[in-house]
């Protein structure tokens, strides 16, 4: 999931507005698997992947906020341009799919968690 040419994607990133309702997300630092060990390469590549999946549901948390925010604008005005991008369905649809992913990731946490409990 998490490749290399990703590491500077979120760093910096200052692309949030600031008329979003949730807290300015700060990604997490990408770990260099190269200068592990081979023991700790795991632990990093799933941190690395956990971090991609974070990042992209907080984006597309900010996204769905941004959209709703246009229908509720064109809800009240009748301009063309404050048009939602997705409908109910496909709305609805990605709110399943952040906690589809969500699930997943804590799922996994978990799995690491025990993994590293005797």
């Amino acid at each position: 999931m998490a490749k290399n040419s990703n590491a500077s994607t979120g760093a910096g990133c200052s692309c949030a507005s600031s008329s979003v309702r949730t807290a300015q997300f700060k990604p997490f630092e990408w770990v260099q698997i190269e200068r592990l060990d081979p023991s700790q390469q795991r632990h990093a590549a799933f941190l690395n992947d956990a971090r991609d999946v974070v990042q992209g549901a907080q984006t597309l948390a900010q996204l769905l906020n941004w959209d709703e925010d246009r229908r509720d604008a064109a809800s009240s005005d009748a301009a063309a341009d404050s048009a939602p991008l997705f409908d109910a369905c496909q709305r609805d649809a990605l709110h399943r799919l952040l906690a589809v992913s969500l699930g997943l990731l804590h799922a996994r946490i978990e799995g690491e968690c025990e993994a590293l409990t005797p």
